[in-house]
């Protein structure tokens, strides 16, 4: 017997059975609400991520003073590298509080059980009186 094409009808009106089940596509699962962005949730990574190259300057500004003169053509290269170091590290730990807080979760409104009943006025306060004269 000879090889089915993959989309071959067995009968007329009937819908075409495929060869190759893994094929076909998994539909999409939709998000459900108050799930958050998977990075969003990673906010230590700028830090961490900031972190590797500050440690990595800090230790290229330590190296021997001739060697630094002669890679960078100055002499105050392991200054620079220090303050470079500095800046990467706190400027990543500065975005990952950042993002720590602006992807806080905030406690939900309060909700109002009894809607039909409107809430009570203030109670106004009494009029002053002058004293009689």
């Amino acid at each position: 017997m000879p090889p089915r094409h993959p989309a071959t009808h067995d009968a007329p009106g009937t819908p075409p059975r495929r060869a190759w089940p893994e094929t076909t596509v998994v539909p999409r699962i939709l998000r459900r609400p108050g799930r958050h962005v998977p990075f969003l949730t990673h906010w230590w990574q700028p830090g961490v991520y900031g972190s590797v190259p500050a440690v990595a300057l800090w230790i290229v500004a330590r190296l021997p003073a001739g060697l630094l003169v002669s890679l960078t053509g100055t002499a105050q290269a392991a200054a620079w590298l220090n303050h470079a170091g500095d800046t990467v590290f706190v400027t990543g730990w500065a975005a990952s509080a950042l993002l720590l807080w602006l992807t806080r979760r905030r406690p939900l409104p309060e909700r109002n059980e009894n809607l039909d009943v409107p809430p009570e006025p203030a109670p106004r306060p009494a009029p002053r009186r002058r004293p009689a004269a």
